[in-house]
Order: structure tokens, then sequence, then C-alpha cells
């Protein structure tokens, strides 16, 4: 519509503004030439009249009367001036009051009449209200003959003109009008069949419908487009198949990508890389311009001024990325994948492997020692043995306990966070086996308060925290009462195990749930601990989404409160 709009416009209103030109044109031509022709009648009229006019006595009535009737049957005026302006004769005013009759010497026509021998003017007349046509000249005898006529007639011939151009130039335009909008669509329609064609095309539409052209040469060109088409849709399935299948294995990859230009403008991105620097960035950003973090821009600008990194790794806000960078094509690719888990995985395993030789050395050792004194020495007396072999027992029991807690730990850090509790555990049912459990202990009364509710939580992992917990009161308190609680508050599930002290010094609070610490100074010099128990209670509560926290209770003793979500 705007093409065909466009040529109508083009067509039409050269030609509108000619006819206009043509008709204000005409139009002032035939009423200048009627106005000249009404001129040239008054002229014959006057020179009809001034004989009558000439040498007259203005007070013989006769000349008044006769042109007095004249004015009145033609709606000529007549006026006899002398030379002072004063008027002497006016056919339009009764002969009597025409001595009353203002001066006329200032009167346009007169004055032109007195200066170059005769006037003319168009003007408003006062004494008959109506606008009138002068024509004056001076007569032999000195005097002025004025003779005037009203417009009507001018104007009726105006208005004749007028309406006459005014049909004739409506219907010019009407014509020209409607041939113009034909040409218009003869020329706008092959050009609006090739912009739906090519409107299509630019909107990525498939199958799309190529129009027929009358004109060949159109014909020809809407062909070619056509087979163009096809061949850049073939182009375009097989690079959408291809680019779908890298997208895939962009998608599943662990290690962030993107892909840039020289001037780091982003080609394709992957959701990997955007989570490891948690970014929104889209195709098209800037990467530099896109990131408002300063310290991720020199990050980035490290790697990206670089022509080529092979996995080269780097440390970065306490993790560390092994980066590869490739250029080329002006194109820069960059692959990096977060091993912050692997290299603390390898540290972690080298410690505990030294860790575990540390702990294992002391147990063996000590079962060795006295087993080969006792192997050695026949005879030593039952005292002595008794003694050696409750050492050995003693020893083979924390090397059991130490065993039990380094598997305890290792399923635990298998397991992850992501699982399912299938069955939930009865929170009194729990009271009932921890209490026989504990029921032997000597020297120490165990007392627990739990909420009588069914809990999603493994049961295994429960009973773990509770018995860790007290057992490292047990082992480590010098009271000999020890209060355990288990309730819900908010969202969590709360539980809580308090001993009567040594309260644990504040410098010791943020390391005893590390692997293997104990403190230097035992509260208890009858036992010793693994140094896991703690740990695997942290772990535990991780699984959760869950913390631990550990203040002074009221007895000046040590509260280890420990708080886990359901698994829902």
């Amino acid at each position: 519509m705007q093409t065909f709009l466009r040529f109508y416009l083009l067509i039409i209103l050269p030609i509108f503004i000619t006819l206009m030109c043509s008709f204000f044109f005409i139009q002032k031509t035939v009423i200048s030439e009627a106005r000249n022709q009404l001129l040239h009648d008054t002229k014959q009229k006057w020179i009809i009249a001034s004989e009558d006019f000439t040498g007259i006595d203005e007070t013989d009535a006769s000349i008044y009367e006769k042109y007095s009737a004249i004015a009145n049957e033609t709606s000529l005026r007549f006026t006899l001036i002398d030379e002072s302006g004063t008027v002497l004769i006016e056919s339009n005013v009764s002969y009597s009051e025409i001595g009353q009759l203002d001066n006329h010497a200032n009167r346009p026509e007169i004055k032109d009449a007195y200066a170059n021998g005769e006037g003319s003017s168009i003007r408003y007349s006062k004494t008959i209200n109506q606008r009138l046509f002068y024509f004056a000249k001076t007569l032999p005898d000195g005097n002025v003959l004025r003779l005037a006529y009203p417009l009507t007639y001018l104007e009726e011939i105006e208005n004749g003109i007028t309406v006459q151009m005014g049909i004739v130039f409506a219907v010019l335009v009407v014509t020209i009008g409607i041939i113009a909008a034909l040409l218009a669509r003869k020329f706008s329609l092959p050009i609006q069949k090739l912009n739906y064609i090519a409107g299509n095309i630019e909107d990525g539409k498939a199958n799309i419908h190529f129009p027929r052209f009358r004109d060949p040469y159109m014909a020809k060109v809407a062909s070619l487009i056509y087979k163009i088409y096809n061949a850049m849709l073939q182009k375009q399935n097989i690079l959408k198949t291809e680019q779908e299948k890298l997208k895939l294995i962009f998608t599943v990859m662990d290690e962030g990508i993107i892909l840039t230009d020289l001037d780091h403008n982003i080609i394709h991105v992957n959701d990997s890389f955007l989570e490891l620097f948690d970014v929104n960035l889209k195709i098209g950003d800037n990467l530099h311009k896109a990131v408002n973090d300063v310290e991720l821009i020199n990050f980035f600008d490290d790697i990206m001024k670089k022509d080529n990194i092979r996995r080269t790794q780097i440390p970065f806000r306490g993790k560390v990325f092994e980066v590869y960078l490739n250029t080329l094509d002006n194109q820069k690719l960059v692959i990096i994948h977060d091993v912050t888990g692997r290299i603390k995985y390898e540290l972690f395993k080298a410690e505990l492997t030294g860790n575990i030789s540390h702990e294992l050395k002391t147990p063996i050792s000590m079962i060795m020692n006295y087993a080969e004194t006792l192997v050695s020495n026949d005879n030593l007396d039952t005292k002595t043995r008794k003694k050696f072999l409750q050492t050995i027992y003693s020893s083979s029991n924390r090397l059991n306990e130490l065993i039990n807690d380094i598997v305890e730990l290792h399923k635990l850090e298998s397991v992850g966070d992501d699982f399912e509790v299938g069955e939930s555990i009865s929170l009194i049912q729990m009271k009932e086996d921890l209490e026989m459990l504990y029921s032997a202990t000597e020297g120490v009364q165990v007392n627990f308060q739990v909420d009588d509710l069914n809990v999603n939580i493994f049961s295994e992992h429960l009973y773990s925290i509770i018995t860790n917990l007290v057992d490292n009161a047990i082992k480590y308190s010098d009271g000999d009462k020890i209060d355990v609680s288990v309730k819900k508050s908010g969202d969590y599930l709360v539980v809580t195990v308090d001993d009567e002290g040594p309260r644990i010094p504040e410098e010791d609070r943020d390391r005893i749930f590390e692997r293997f610490y104990t403190l230097s100074k035992s509260r208890n010099k009858h036992f010793s601990g693994t140094g896991l128990g703690l740990s695997i209670v942290k772990h535990i509560a991780g699984l959760y989404d869950g913390f631990v926290k550990l203040k002074t209770n009221s007895y000046g003793g040590n509260s280890f409160q420990v708080y886990l979500k359901e698994k829902i």
C-alpha cells in the first residue's frame, strides 16, 4: 500500500500543482480581461456623455434629470466635478442635495484626472454604500466628468468564471486521479510483490508463496530470487542442523565455553559458562561492557589478550580454573573448567592418607610392641601380662573405632545431598532405643526429651548425630548428667546435647569439627577419641541443608545444637 501511495502521489502531485497554477493564471487573466473590457466600455460611454457635460451651466437641471434617468435604468452613475473638487452634478443624489456632497478633489481617480488627464479606481462609495468602478477624465472646459459602475457586473463575471473553472478543475482532477491510480497500480504492483517476497525472506518465513508477474523481465527477476531463496533455505537447514548439534554438545558439557570475535563481542556462550561466573550474557553482548564486576573483567582480559592458552590452571576467587584458549578465523574460543573440586580432592586425599597413616600408626605400634613383649618374654608375671593384654585390647578397640569412623565418613561423602528419604522415623521410638543403649552407662545419666512426631530423616543419620555427640560428652565431660533434646523449631529439626563441662576453649571451637582434630588437653584422661565424630556430625548436617552451633550452656558446660531440614 505504501508503494502504491508513493507512486500515486508522484504522479498526481505535479499534475495537481500544474492544474492549480493554470487555474489561477487563467482566472486572473480572464478577470483582468473583463476589467479591461469594462474600462473600455466605460470610456466609450464617457465619450458619448462628455458632449452633454462640456460647457454646461450647472444651474441647468435638464442635464441632471436626463442622466439621473439613465442612471436609474442602467446603474451607471455620472458625476461632474469642477477644478476645485466641488461636485456640480451627481446622478444618484437628489438635485437639491448635490451641494451637500463632500469635496472630491482627493478622490484617487479625480487626482489622476487632474494630473494625467484621466484616472480609474475600484473602491467603496459612501454615497451609495457600494463598491464601484470609477473612470474620470477632464473635459475641455477644465471640469472632470466621472463615470461609476457597480462591481456587481464584474463580480458576476468573476463568480461565473470561478464556477466554470472549478467544474472543469474538479473534472480534470477526478479524471487525472483515476488515471494516476491506474498508472500507480501498474507501476507499484510488481514492486509490491517483490517487497512481499523480500519481507517474508527477511522475516525468515518458510514456504513463501511467489506471485506471478505479467511482465517478463519482472518474472525473470522473481525466478532468480526463487532459486537463490531455495538454495539459501537448503544451506540454512544444513547450518541449523549443525548448529543444533553443536549447541547440544556445548549444553551438556560441564566446561564453560564462550566464542567471541577479536573485539570481544559474544558469538556463542553456553549455560555452564554463565553458571560458573554467575553472569547474564547474551549473544551479541560485548564481554567487557556487559560485565560490571571489575575483578571478573580483569580475569577475562588476562585470558583474552593472549593468542593461545594450553590447559593452564588459573586461580580466581578461591577457585582454580583450567583454561584453554585458541584463536582461529578472527575469533577466540575459550574453554574454562572449574577444577577446584579435583584440586581439593587431591589435596584432601593426600592429607587424609597422611592423617590415617598417622592415626593408625599409634594403636598398631602399641599392639605390635606389647604383643612382641608378650611373645619374647615368657617370664612376665600375671599382673604385667594382664596389663599388656588390656593395652592391646584397648588399642584394638581404638583401631576398630577409627576404621569404622573412616568408613562412615567415606559413606557420607559418597552420598551427596541429592537423595530422598523413603520412610519417616518416629522420635518416640528412637528415644526408647537410645535410652536402652545408654541405660548401662556407668557414672553418667543420659536424659532424653523429644517431640512426639515423625520426621523425614534417615534413621542412621539421626542416630549417628546423637550417638556421636553423646559419646563425645561421655568421654570428655566431668559431670554426671547429659541432656538430649530433639525438637521441631520452624523449618528445622534441632538436636541439642548439653554436658556439664569443662567448657571447650574459644580458640578450639572452630577446629573441633576438622577431621582427626582433638584437644591438646583431654577433658577426661580415661578416654580419647578418633577425632572424626564431630566431622561426621557436621557432614550429616550439611546433607540436610543444616548447620552446627556450639555455645556455653547454663551448667557452664557445652551445648551442641544441630539444625536439620527434613527431606520432603
